[in-house]
């Protein structure tokens, strides 16, 4: 049998490639799929089959021009119209021989209504040997049900107990799991950072899975999370198609003076250290890391936004770049400043700062009606030695559309708070364009609370 997991890097997401014989199947492919079929030519054999565990929310999935390019047959639920214009429909038990192993198709609904998860049997076993669980079942935490809207909640989270106690457990603790998300996505709320699992590990390690009726999973699973701004596009994007990639990357070197006179017309990202970017950036642009590119990028701008990036050094970092952006369907790239910083003050250009505070000067300092703290990490972060006077919480992925609750308080300074700084800057540099006075609690919370 052959066997290989494909990590998205940036993304949290895992795609699969399992076969035997001379034919692979693809579970849940990226957008840029040329790893996929080198590591076909590697193996010597050919990708024959593509299966879809659900429409995918948070970056664009693969299959058409995988299967355009190898002929692939696509694979996909039909126990839910989304309206897809490709893909072959299957229901619960359908079952495909690849050489000596067979998949499966389990109709496992919670996360979505046709999300399906997919068993592999060895040829004269009964038991499955793994299973592909899509956004069912995750490390340490489970797909989230609200996607259908609040009045849903319940009849969703039903599902998914269903789904996971009732399907997918019951095949036994020696069964591997194999999910499509693992730490970071905005799939699920406290993945655990290990790369694979067993049902029986979950069984044990999973606090989601020691609940032991459907009325009390629903009472504690079934809540709203934030929906971050892009995944509507990728619902789209993912049952029409989006434009196919070719593994091309198109990326102009821009100059200070393209930059300078269309900088008001785009987003401008600075992809520099913290550091740097708080030392000294070009005004009007937004700190956001590689690391935290695509949890925020997608957060806080739309797909269609036009962008370009300032960098330290060459090419190398922002061939990554421009990957984390055109899986999540920020297709409109500009180009990207090197050397950006320097290159912009050897033009004459100014570049401002932020300002900071430190975590040890923040307890310190007297707390009047003329400050705000603004708290933007998701709330399961929050502990009770956290600083909370004068405090408003607003996670970082849903600033966008909660600016209304600073708007009375512009005339005040905001400080802004997260577990180090990171995410706090980033904040910080989004609200600063838009004219409030902020300044940066470096070392954030996690510094906070052991100050003395």
């Amino acid at each position: 049998m052959y066997f290989k997991v494909v990590e998205t890097e940036g993304l949290a997401h895992y795609s699969y490639m399992i076969g035997d014989g001379d034919d692979i199947a693809v579970i849940d492919p990226m957008r840029d799929i040329d790893s996929y079929m080198h590591e076909a030519r590697k193996a010597g054999m050919r990708i024959k089959y593509i299966f879809e565990t659900h429409r995918n929310e948070d970056f664009i999935i693969g299959s058409m021009e995988l299967a355009e390019k190898t002929g692939a047959t696509i694979y996909i639920s039909d126990h839910e119209d989304l309206g897809h214009v490709y893909g072959e429909r299957i229901q619960d038990g359908f079952e495909l021989d690849i050489g000596k192993i067979t998949v499966k198709a389990m109709h496992t609904p919670g996360h979505t209504l046709g999300h399906m998860s997919y068993a592999v049997y060895e040829a004269g076993i009964e038991k499955a040997y793994m299973v592909f669980t899509g956004d069912c079942l995750f490390m340490g935490d489970l797909g989230r049900t609200d996607f259908y809207g609040e009045e849903n909640l319940p009849k969703m989270t039903g599902l998914l107990y269903e789904s996971v106690f009732e399907k997918l457990l019951p095949m036994g603790d020696h069964v591997l799991m194999f999910p499509a998300h693992g730490a970071g996505s905005a799939c699920g709320d406290s993945m655990d950072e290990r790369s694979f699992s067993s049902f029986g590990y979950e069984k044990v390690t999973n606090e989601l899975l020691q609940i032991t009726s459907k009325d009390a999973f629903i009472d504690k699973f079934a809540r709203m999370r934030i929906k971050p701004k892009y995944f509507e596009i990728m619902e789209v994007l993912n049952v029409k198609g989006a434009d196919f990639v070719n593994n091309d990357v198109v990326l102009n070197v821009l100059t200070v003076e393209e930059v300078a006179k269309n900088k008001d017309d785009l987003i401008l990202i600075d992809a520099r250290t913290k550091e740097g970017f708080i030392g000294g950036h070009i005004p009007g642009s937004i700190y956001l890391p590689k690391g935290n590119l695509t949890a925020f990028l997608g957060a806080i701008y739309c797909p269609d936004d036009k962008i370009a990036f300032v960098i330290d050094g060459q090419m190398g970092e922002m061939e990554e770049i421009y990957w984390y952006c055109r899986r999540i369907g920020f297709d409109n790239i500009i180009g990207y400043l090197p050397d950006g910083i320097e290159m912009w003050q050897q033009k004459g250009h100014d570049v401002v700062q932020l300002a900071t505070i430190s975590a040890k000067a923040y307890k310190e300092m007297p707390k009047g009606d003329d400050i705000i703290l603004l708290d933007i990490r998701d709330y399961n972060e929050i502990e009770p030695k956290d600083p909370d006077e004068n405090k408003v919480i607003i996670p970082l992925k849903s600033l966008y559309e909660n600016l209304d609750k600073l708007e009375m308080d512009k005339h005040k300074t905001i400080y802004v708070l997260c577990g180090s700084g990171n995410r706090a800057t980033t904040a910080a540099a989004y609200l600063k364009v838009k004219g409030y006075d902020v300044v940066v609690i470096t070392g954030g919370a996690d510094m906070y609370r052991n100050i003395e």
